[in-house]
């Protein structure tokens, strides 16, 4: 995808302009919405009634389309917001600003086309227990009657186990237009060309009208190193509640966050660090010092036991049933328990993802490893603990996962 800073004047009422499909919205507590393109760093917060002004860009609609009926101070709002998303990648105002690659009959010629990280897909298929975990959970769903519609398919490996395990139809919705290729020349290698349906898009700029008929199982891999950073809640929520047939089946069904205590040892003070930074600048840090002094560090690693010192068991920290979720915001409040004198310095998050009542994927440094690191939370002081000592945590995701000890919020 290509896209351009030029100016554009809104004025023009017969300018056309579209959802960038590169863009995550998340809806957050209260009457807020986030939209962030990911291939921008910036993003951009409006009110959910000024994304309901703005829903029609789901699709190509002209400038005047859009302010029509609406009184000339709340036109100049809108044209207004229009320029301030355009700057941030979130809208287009041109087809051209979505160049799609030409689709090659010749495999041969896709090593120069595709521009992804291929690598990444090449390594989640060497992790055998994912595939295992996910080829046993759909072939436990899909029968002959089974409409499938696999969420950011990538490669197209799940598609292609439900479409062998004789899936009537499966829809492959996949955003990046060279992942759509490969997936594509992949399928037509195996001869599922006349069962897979291939959807280039972010599936929640799809209209519903398009996927016909509906799925009646459901199945995605966005987890991510971070566990949720790939938004799974959200786009889970919205292809649920439009496109899931009733009594469907979901893939994964449900997903626990899991946390483990441990030390580390003497903990680095990062205040030293931004002294220096004051010395090289000569500029006033002392925010970002107590910003630092209160805030855990959270690092992907690959997290070894053998290496910090274990204070207390894993705990389930929150329990998402993705058939009954109705919110992407999450707040928990939970309780651990101090195994042995000593300190606590972090935690350990990790993600054990229940893909039907009988199959379960986990990230748990504890477990076989899977290509997933973890998610590590690296506090600014150690914690002095007794054994059996219980501490009340809080845990909450608004776009990013987050982790306090709840007398310290």
């Amino acid at each position: 995808m290509v896209l351009t800073s030029q100016p554009v004047d809104f004025n023009n009422t017969a300018t056309r302009v579209r959802i960038n499909p590169e863009t995550y919205l998340k809806f957050e507590e209260g009457d807020m919405v986030t939209l962030q393109n990911s291939l921008a760093e910036n993003s951009v917060r409006i009110k959910y009634d000024i994304m309901l002004i703005l829903y029609p860009m789901m699709n190509w609609v002209t400038v005047g389309e859009l302010c029509e009926g609406w009184p000339p101070d709340d036109q100049l709002k809108i044209k207004q917001h229009l320029d301030m998303l355009y700057q941030s990648k979130i809208i287009v105002t041109d087809e051209s600003e979505l160049k799609e690659r030409p689709e090659s009959n010749l495999p041969v010629k896709l090593g120069n086309q595709i521009t992804i990280n291929v690598e990444n897909h090449h390594v989640m298929l060497r992790d055998s227990i994912r595939m295992a975990c996910y080829q046993r959970a759909i072939e436990n769903a899909v029968n002959a009657e089974s409409i499938v519609m696999d969420l950011g398919a990538g490669s197209g490996i799940l598609s292609f186990f439900a479409a062998r395990a004789g899936a009537q139809k499966v829809y492959a919705v996949e955003k990046r237009a060279d992942m759509v290729m490969l997936a594509k020349e992949l399928a037509k290698a195996n001869g599922f060309e006349d069962k897979i349906t291939f959807v280039e898009n972010s599936s929640h700029l799809i209209k519903q009208e398009e996927i016909d008929p509906k799925p009646t199982v459901f199945v995605s891999e966005i987890l991510g190193n971070a566990i949720l950073e790939e938004h799974v809640l959200e786009f889970t929520i919205d292809a649920r509640d439009r496109f899931l047939a009733p009594g469907g089946k979901l893939i994964p069904a449900a997903l626990d966050i899991m946390l483990a205590g441990f030390d580390a040892g003497p903990v680095i003070d990062k205040t030293l660090e931004v002294s220096e930074l004051e010395e090289i600048y000569g500029f006033n840090f002392e925010i970002l010092k107590t910003v630092l002094a209160n805030k855990p560090t959270m690092k992907l690693e690959r997290f070894n036991p053998l290496a910090y010192t274990t204070m207390s068991q894993p705990v389930c920290a929150a329990k998402i049933d993705f058939y009954t979720l109705q919110s992407s915001y999450l707040k928990e409040t939970f309780t651990v328990t101090a195994s042995q004198d000593g300190f606590i310095s972090g935690f350990c998050a990790y993600f054990k993802a229940h893909l039907d009542s009988e199959t379960v994927l986990t990230n748990s440094p504890w477990a076989p490893p899977t290509h997933w690191t973890q998610m590590v939370f690296h506090f600014p002081e150690r914690r002095a603990v007794k054994k059996d000592e219980t501490l009340t945590l809080e845990l909450v995701y608004d776009g990013n996962l987050k982790l306090w000890f709840k007398d310290e919020n």
